[in-house]
């Protein structure tokens, strides 16, 4: 049995944010041969499972969704969170009014909506990208259903400004949260124990899969631990330098031309 462990968008996803049916019959073969397939995401967990439903990937029942960058681990078949990593949300307030006191947009999530204190032009990009929808509130513990699993700072013109924050908030966050760029204009909060990497690790033990059999397929920075945690690691040709340079194998196509289809369909023979 084989573990593929793959992130979302730029990777499973092409850019119209759906899965092509060639794509889609590799998945098939994979699964179908009796391996595993695992979805990690820094996308949080609703919106994860709402992609689930709309690219058909809800007919494997036994699918696991890693959720907002490993602070989630969900079964999908025994509906129930493995892992379940929050924030304090005193400490989201404070990484949000840190931002915003340097000229960044910052938001928090509900259990289905994102939460921020306004909207703008990262408001309509993050929309756009995602399809969640927003609650706009000054008082965003307010419209906190439970404590969020990150914060997420968007800087869409100046992502310089983002290492600026993080430099700011790293003595900070020491012992309780930790950063990871999901891409240049997105920086990431969640809990110092997260990281797609730690779930790795975790469903592999899960499974008694030793993380040196394991694959996983990425295309942006806050794939680079999951990569570096197995040991058939799978950039994207489309990825980022920093993920290319690392990867024990790079795809001859990109997103938009089903670059994993081949390995998913190789893998299933094996």
């Amino acid at each position: 049995m084989h573990l593929f462990f793959t992130d979302l968008d730029g990777t499973l996803l092409n850019d119209k944010k759906v899965i092509t049916p060639k794509t889609s019959e590799a998945i098939d073969a994979y699964i179908s041969a009796g391996n595993k397939f695992i979805i990690s995401s820094g996308r949080p967990f609703n919106n994860i499972r709402d992609v689930v439903k709309w690219t058909g990937l809800d007919r494997y029942k036994d699918l696991l969704l890693i959720c907002s960058n490993g602070s989630v681990v969900y079964d999908c078949g025994a509906e129930k969170f493995l892992v379940d990593l929050r924030l304090d949300p005193q400490d989201v307030m404070h990484v949000i009014d840190t931002a915003e006191e340097m000229g960044i947009h910052c938001q928090t999530y509900s259990s289905d909506k994102v939460v921020c204190r306004r909207g703008g032009p990262e408001t309509d990009y993050y929309t756009a990208q995602t399809g969640m929808d927003y609650i706009f509130d000054e008082d965003i513990l307010s419209r906190l259903d439970k404590p969020p699993h990150k914060a997420l700072a968007i800087s869409m013109e100046s992502p310089d400004k983002l290492d600026k924050l993080r430099e700011k908030l790293s003595p900070w966050m020491e012992g309780k949260l930790t950063t990871v760029f999901s891409c240049r204009e997105y920086l990431e909060f969640v809990d110092y124990r997260s990281g797609k990497g730690s779930a790795v690790k975790y469903v592999c033990d899960l499974y008694g899969i030793p993380v040196s059999q394991a694959y996983a397929a990425g295309d942006a920075n806050n794939d680079f631990t999951m990569l570096t945690a197995v040991g058939n690691s799978i950039a994207m040709i489309n990825g980022s330098d920093e993920i290319k340079a690392i990867a024990s194998v790079i795809t001859q196509k990109d997103n938009n031309h089903d670059g994993l289809a081949d390995i998913l369909s190789a893998l299933a023979k094996k």
